[in-house]
């Protein structure tokens, strides 16, 4: 196989093929972010671990994506996109299985580790492949298909986890993820990808990280990326606890909430990124802010069943047309030979926002309240206004740089 920086050769059937396999890779890594939640119960019968201990191991995931995020998405680039991606693959089923074999905390803890290195490594790869192959003039509205791929895959998760489980057994999840990965890994070897220069740019990766991060496009993005993955977190803690506190909600009902959220997020991700396109990125990125803020808003003051589906509802759209501008705004920032590392960042910026975000939301509801929860967070989107209505936020996307 030839390496290519871009998709500019491709046939439409060669990037229809490549872009199937990157979008099936980035369907499968968020799957496996929900699937494990609905089987939590007998993983401890099976394993006999406690509460901080299943913790811990869950967190294992997490890790890697705090800590290698940065060097993968580095050395994607000059390593290749294919090796990131079938060895991102082979991992992650490899975890499946140790995790559907575990008896114990330890394989669990292992099983979780390997996803987690998968999920990086085959995620940052996906993401920029599916860049490479996306015309400028389109690229947001391909990154937002990518980020409805990541809607789907949340929604998938649990219920191949909890139904596939019941069905079946413990194993047959695991064992499902497993087989798809290899078949994912065994694609990505064969089709013709986008693979990178193979030459690293010149400078540290630190060093390309902060200057792509003071660029207008980068600041925007990771402000922008960082508030919506905090009021994410946030509304993932507060909701669930006032939704029982004041309406004592089923998890399934509390489940069925969310999933119309994230079902509207999925949808309006490729629209604001077609949007984002043609009339530059300030206009999805300000209106999924004003959105978050409105439903944050709508959850403090107006109480009510409905009212709080409404709010999760006009959250999805928020958050769709929010991280539709933020991906392309990052990709801007690092251009063509860099893009793999705009995506390494993007994982530590969701990151720390999705860790301060719950941290914050549990801490002000246990000593406050939900309003005052929901009206903290409001304030943090708010504060990004001023940044996405000045004159950084371009009106047009620019071109590639090299």
């Amino acid at each position: 196989m030839g390496e290519e920086t871009s998709g500019a050769g491709f046939s439409r059937q060669e990037r229809r093929r490549a872009s199937a396999v990157a979008i099936g890779a980035i369907t499968l890594e968020a799957a496996l972010v929900e699937l494990i939640a609905p089987l939590l119960p007998q993983i401890e019968q099976r394993t006999g671990a406690g509460p901080g201990a299943l913790g811990s191991a869950l967190a294992a995931y997490a890790l890697p994506v705090v800590i290698l995020s940065i060097p993968l998405g580095a050395a994607a680039n000059r390593i290749g996109r294919r090796h990131f991606l079938v060895g991102g693959l082979a991992l992650t089923a490899v975890g499946s299985l140790l995790i559907g074999a575990s008896h114990s905390i330890a394989l669990l803890l292992g099983g979780r580790t390997l996803q987690g290195l998968g999920a990086v490594a085959s995620w940052i790869a996906a993401m920029t492949i599916v860049s490479d192959l996306a015309p400028p003039q389109r690229r947001g509205q391909a990154l937002g298909y990518a980020l409805s791929a990541v809607g789907i895959g949340s929604l998938a998760g649990p219920l191949v986890g909890g139904v596939g489980s019941d069905l079946i057994g413990f194993e047959a999840p695991f064992l499902i993820v497993a087989m798809i990965g290899a078949l994912l890994a065994g694609a990505a070897a064969t089709v013709r990808l986008p693979l990178g220069s193979g030459e690293a740019p010149g400078g540290r990766a630190v060093d390309r990280l902060r200057a792509a991060l003071r660029r207008a496009p980068g600041l925007l993005g990771a402000t922008t990326a960082l508030v919506a993955a905090g009021a994410t977190g946030l509304i993932e803690i507060v909701v669930p606890l006032d939704s029982d506190a004041r309406f004592d909600l089923s998890a399934g009902a509390i489940g069925l909430l969310f999933t119309g959220a994230i079902a509207i997020e999925a949808v309006l991700a490729p629209l604001g990124g077609r949007w984002g396109d043609r009339r530059g990125r300030g206009g999805p990125a300000a209106a999924g802010l004003a959105l978050l803020a409105a439903s944050l808003l709508t959850l403090a003051t107006l109480p009510g069943l409905i009212l709080t589906a409404i709010a999760l509802a006009i959250l999805g759209a928020g958050l769709g047309l929010t991280f539709a501008a933020a991906l392309p705004w990052l990709d801007e920032a690092f251009g063509a030979a860099d893009r793999s590392l705009a995506y390494g960042a993007l994982n530590l910026v969701y990151a720390a926002g999705y860790l301060v975000g719950p941290a914050l939301g549990g801490l002000l509801y246990g000593r406050s309240g939900a309003a005052l929860a929901y009206l903290a967070a409001a304030a943090a989107v708010a504060s990004v206004a001023p940044l996405i209505l000045s004159p950084r936020a371009r009106p047009n996307p620019p071109p590639d740089r090299p």
